[in-house]
C-alpha cells in the first residue's frame, strides 16, 4: 500500500505536464494513484517506465538513485528530503502550484527544472540563466538606445555576474564542474 502522498502528487503533476495523449495520462495517473508502490512511482519519475516485477535489490537501487541527483556527470547529494521540502499534504499542493506558476512566469525556473529538487546544481543553473537573460536585455536596450534602461541592465548584469562568480567559486572549491 502506498504511503507517500507527496510523491504521488509530484508524479501525477509530472504526468499531467507530459506530452502523452490524454488517455495515456489518465491511465498512468490512475495507476500512480491506486496501484503503484512508492518504488514504482520513483521509477516512473526517474526513467519514465513502469516496472512490474521489482525485487529487493532493484528497489534498493531505485531508492538510492532517487536519493541523489545526477547532473553533469557528478552525483550531488540532495540538500533536502521530500518531506522537508514539501511539508504536509497541503504544503505539497501549494509547492506544486507555486512551482507551476513560477515556471509559467520565469523561463529560468522552467529551464532548470520546474519540479526538480532545489539542489546547488539547480541553483547554479538558474544563476547562469539569469546572467544570460541580463545580457540579452542589455543588448536590446543598447540597440534601442535607451540610456536609462542600459544603465539599469548594466547594474543588473553586474549583480548577476557577481552571484555567478560566487556560485562558480563554490563549485570549484568542492571539486565540481559548473
Amino acid at each position: 500500500m502506498r504511503q507517500n502522498k507527496e510523491l504521488q502528487l509530484i508524479a501525477a503533476s509530472v504526468v499531467s505536464e507530459s506530452e502523452l495523449s490524454k488517455g495515456a495520462k489518465l491511465q498512468l495517473i490512475k495507476f500512480i494513484q491506486y496501484e503503484a508502490t512508492d518504488v514504482q512511482v520513483k521509477a516512473i519519475l526517474l526513467d519514465g517506465k513502469i516496472l512490474t516485477n521489482i525485487d529487493e535489490q532493484t528497489a534498493e537501487i531505485i531508492n538510492d538513485r532517487f536519493a541523489v541527483s545526477e547532473a553533469g556527470g557528478r552525483v550531488a547529494k540532495l540538500r533536502k528530503t521530500s518531506m522537508g521540502m514539501l511539508g504536509v499534504n497541503a504544503g505539497s499542493v501549494l509547492w506544486l502550484a507555486y512551482r507551476k506558476i513560477r515556471s509559467m512566469k520565469d523561463a529560468c525556473t522552467k529551464k532548470c527544472g520546474t519540479y526538480e529538487y532545489n539542489t546547488s546544481r539547480r541553483q547554479h543553473c538558474i544563476i547562469q540563466c539569469r546572467v544570460a537573460e541580463a545580457k540579452a536585455k542589455l543588448a536590446a536596450a543598447q540597440k534601442a538606445k535607451n540610456d536609462s534602461e542600459v544603465k539599469k541592465m548594466k547594474a543588473k548584469l553586474a549583480k548577476a555576474n557577481e552571484t555567478l562568480r560566487k556560485s562558480t567559486a563554490s563549485f570549484k572549491s568542492r571539486g565540481a564542474q559548473s
